[in-house]
């Protein structure tokens, strides 16, 4: 144990270790170019490419195989939303898209322990500061011209709901259900066709996954989760072969 006096000195030579630090002023948003992985990448140059309910999704300005997902905070702050009472008490607010859907993409791709990681979805890369908030970085699945894959909906829209493409919707629904995955809107806009940053030909999913419940019952129970999506998958099968008679 340290005597008085060397206890006093070694109290007049310690510093606070913040004394010395300066602020540092709030950088502005970086060019995609010369970004680095914690600057806020600018987003205000480019257009959307494309919409979904409550998110707006952005080209990754400096990786084509990426896209960036961010929260649009006007439609999801819509008075004729509904939204359970707990949720409202939630700190990540409307942020808790990324967390469920994150938490649902690593438990699946652990299950799925393949090589090439997750067939299934498209896949995620992580998280970054934009300069319209916090974004997802995920997967872009693209069409064999490069552009964005188009959705399971747009595809029968365009070409019908052949028994082809039945039998492989079918199979994709079966291997969700096989692996787990907590699909809670199963709709042809949250599926589709294309082939990911390896050129594997296939459907993904890209949105309408992850735990909601507050209770989990469906992240625990695999039977109650296949039973639910099947029901459900019955309901968007019925509307791809509605859609698909009205093209004649």
């Amino acid at each position: 144990m340290l005597n008085v006096s060397v206890r006093q000195k070694a109290a007049r030579e310690t510093t606070t270790p913040w004394k010395d630090l300066e602020v540092i002023p709030r950088l502005a948003p970086a060019r995609a170019e010369s970004a680095g992985p914690f600057e806020v990448l600018d987003l205000k140059p480019l257009s959307i490419a494309a919409a979904g309910s409550e998110r707006d999704v952005y080209l990754h300005p400096a990786d084509s195989s990426l896209l960036i997902k961010i929260v649009n905070g006007v439609r999801h702050s819509q008075a004729d939303r509904k939204r359970p009472w707990y949720k409202r008490f939630r700190r990540d607010a409307s942020h808790r898209v990324f967390i469920m859907e994150a938490v649902e993409y690593i438990a699946t791709t652990a299950q799925q322990g393949a090589r090439g990681g997750n067939v299934l979805m498209a896949r995620i890369f992580g998280l970054v500061l934009t300069s319209k908030g916090l974004g997802q970085v995920v997967e872009r699945i693209v069409d064999a011209h490069g552009n964005l894959a188009p959705t399971l909906k747009e595809v029968v829209a365009r070409h019908g709901f052949s028994p082809e493409l039945r039998y492989r919707v079918h199979e994709f629904i079966m291997a969700l259900i096989d692996a787990h995955v907590v699909f809670n809107d199963v709709s042809a806009n949250n599926i589709v066709v294309g082939f990911n940053a390896e050129g594997r030909e296939g459907l993904y999913l890209v949105d309408g996954y992850g735990s909601r419940q507050l209770i989990p019952v469906y992240s625990w129970s695999k039977r109650l989760n296949g039973r639910r999506i099947l029901r459900r998958y019955d309901t968007m099968a019925k509307k791809l072969l509605a859609a698909s008679e009205r093209r004649h």
